[in-house]
């Protein structure tokens, strides 16, 4: 049997060949056919994309077979980031989607994405997909599904060429890197349509990663193009990919990893005089001077738990043009369909900079003071990872100066500093981050969640991460 702790918040994932077993995958298969007629009796077409990952192919025949056995036709898209699947359910005359893809895990990971009639399936509907599995249900049916392929990245760049006509032989000064991801099934072709001569590191894909993890929210990751932009100065910026396309990551000429909000306060900044008292959504764990830089550009903020679903939930309630998180998730309503796409998000990105060479630099000056960590992700069992975070709100439950925000996780507020700690969804960790206007304050509320965290996890395990 597939291991409980595959069904997570957002999506099925987990370790191949000891939590994601290939010999289930049909099974499991069978119960998403049996959830997805569930929710849209008249679905009758879905389309089915997968990363570069070395166990993808074989998930990808268990899922297909079991798709045309419950009399639902197949559309495979074939290797591509997720984000093409996402543009297939508005181009395509589908009814779902499903992405065969771990995102930014390391190489051993695998899992699987699902969408239904343009929403993403997560919370208790993967849990809902659990029960179905379990029951052994599928869809009982004479009648097989046809199956077939198609290509829709060419109409994908092509659509991305007419929305950024000003850009076509613009050569910007900038280097790329795929991660060995799915993004290196469109970057080059993109290039290509766009009359762009710039580098693009480790574009092949390659499941096995060899170069680096394709996370590039974390610094080591982000390595090469910090050399490459050392060695050539000309270039200005680095952008960087996750595994499956659906995050972009930004470095400096000087070596600097731009934090995710800090990103999204770009964007709002460029969008602000044609979308002015419309809301930007930023998750939990964005740093509170750059949602005030933002208000000060006249738009209006919300504040959402982190994850995809809880951000587009968030944009939908309250009719907003931009949103984003942390971990560089970015999702446009503006010119765009909503969903978060890497690619998408680097053209914005691109044209911004071709306005203003400076632009980042100059929300950068223009933020309000104020200290912040990186997101630091501490690993941490699936089953005690929310225990410790229990554990946090209890402590900080106690303390009459704090005041706590509980919308994902804690975020406990200080005369002298915040700290957020929250469980990943994605994997076994905790995520963390502090802010404070002095470095001795920082270092003080970081104090305040070693003193309780070192209880659960190894004190020599921990100080690096909370080293001054």
């Amino acid at each position: 049997m597939l291991h409980d702790t595959i069904f997570r918040e957002y999506d099925i994932r987990g370790i191949v060949g000891t939590q994601l077993l290939i010999d289930q995958t049909y099974s499991l298969a069978c119960a998403i056919a049996y959830f997805l007629k569930q929710q849209k009796p008249t679905l009758r077409t879905i389309a089915i994309g997968m990363d570069g990952r070395t166990h993808s192919p074989a998930l990808k025949e268990q899922v297909c077979a079991a798709f045309l056995d419950s009399g639902i036709d197949v559309i495979f898209l074939g290797i591509c980031p997720t984000p093409i699947m996402y543009f297939s359910q508005h181009m395509l005359p589908v009814d779902a989607g499903i992405m065969i893809t771990a995102s930014h895990n390391p190489a051993a990971y695998n899992g699987i994405k699902i969408m239904v009639d343009r929403k993403k399936v997560f919370g208790s509907n993967i849990q809902q997909i659990k029960k179905l599995y379990q029951a052994k249900a599928h869809i009982k049916t004479a009648t097989k599904g046809n199956y077939r392929q198609h290509d829709i990245i060419d109409i994908y760049i092509a659509w991305l060429k007419e929305q950024f006509l000003d850009l076509v032989g613009y050569n910007p000064a900038v280097v790329l890197d795929c991660g060995n991801g799915a993004t290196g099934t469109v970057i080059p072709r993109l290039l290509q349509a766009m009359n762009w001569q710039i580098p693009v590191l480790c574009q092949e894909v390659d499941g096995t990663y060899p170069n680096h993890e394709a996370d590039p929210t974390v610094d080591c990751n982000v390595q090469d193009m910090r050399v490459y932009l050392q060695q050539n100065p000309e270039m200005k910026l680095g952008i960087g990919f996750d595994g499956d396309g659906d995050r972009m990551g930004a470095i400096l000429s000087d070596g600097y990893l731009v934090p995710g909000d800090v990103l999204i306060a770009v964007f709002a900044r460029s969008m602000a005089h044609a979308w002015q008292d419309r809301s930007v959504v930023f998750d939990i764990k964005a740093s509170s001077n750059v949602q005030q830089f933002v208000e000060q550009c006249g738009m209006k903020v919300q504040v959402s738990a982190s994850g995809h679903a809880h951000i587009k939930g968030c944009m939908q309630q309250h009719n907003a043009i931009l949103g984003g998180e942390l971990s560089c998730h970015f999702f446009f309503y503006d010119r765009y369909f909503g969903f978060d796409d890497g690619i998408y998000a680097m053209m914005r990105l691109i044209e911004i900079i071709k306005a203003n060479p400076r632009a980042i630099e100059e929300v950068m000056q223009l933020l309000p003071p104020l200290l912040s960590t990186p997101e630091i992700r501490i690993p941490c069992a699936d089953d005690v990872k929310r225990q410790v975070v229990t554990e946090v709100q209890d402590h900080f439950g106690k303390n009459t100066q704090a005041a706590l925000t509980l919308i994902d996780g804690v975020r406990a507020t200080l005369p002298y500093g915040t700290g957020l700690i929250r469980a990943s969804n994605t994997q076994p960790a905790i995520c963390l981050r502090f802010e404070a206007a002095t470095k001795e304050n920082l270092q003080r509320i970081k104090n305040d969640f070693l003193g309780i965290l070192k209880t659960f996890i190894d004190e020599k395990q921990l100080i690096d991460y909370f080293a001054e």
